[in-house]
């Protein structure tokens, strides 16, 4: 297995283990998520998001030129959201991409193609 191979399999897999454990927060559900008793919730919810998405932008553009199906600009624009804390990133936001997107998303890794797999 190649260097660059191995790194992006190796950032796949930690952007699957934020996935996971951003997952397992929200499984307390949307009422949790946004109690104001209980932000650290939705802070470590965010924290996890930002490593999914800020991990997207470390992979190599040949792993996104063999993975089209994934959206991502709209991570890194997500990403860039969350690091410059801009006024437009709102909870509700967080909560649609945790619940809407993110399953989705995290289907697609799993099945993921990588520049050197065979045909």
């Amino acid at each position: 297995m190649k260097e660059a191979e191995a790194r992006a399999r190796a950032l796949v897999d930690r952007m699957l283990r934020e996935a996971t454990a951003a997952a397992r927060y929200a499984s307390r559900g949307k009422a949790v998520f946004f109690d104001i008793r209980t932000p650290e919730i939705r802070d470590a919810v965010e924290l996890r998001i930002l490593h999914f998405t800020e991990t997207a932008t470390k992979l190599g553009r040949p792993f996104r030129t063999a993975n089209p199906l994934l959206p991502w600009d709209e991570l890194e624009r997500l990403r860039n959201d969350l690091v410059h804390e801009y006024p437009e990133v709102k909870a509700e936001r967080i909560w649609r991409f945790l619940s809407g997107d993110l399953p989705a998303l995290v289907a697609k890794l799993r099945r993921a193609r990588f520049p050197g797999d065979s045909e």
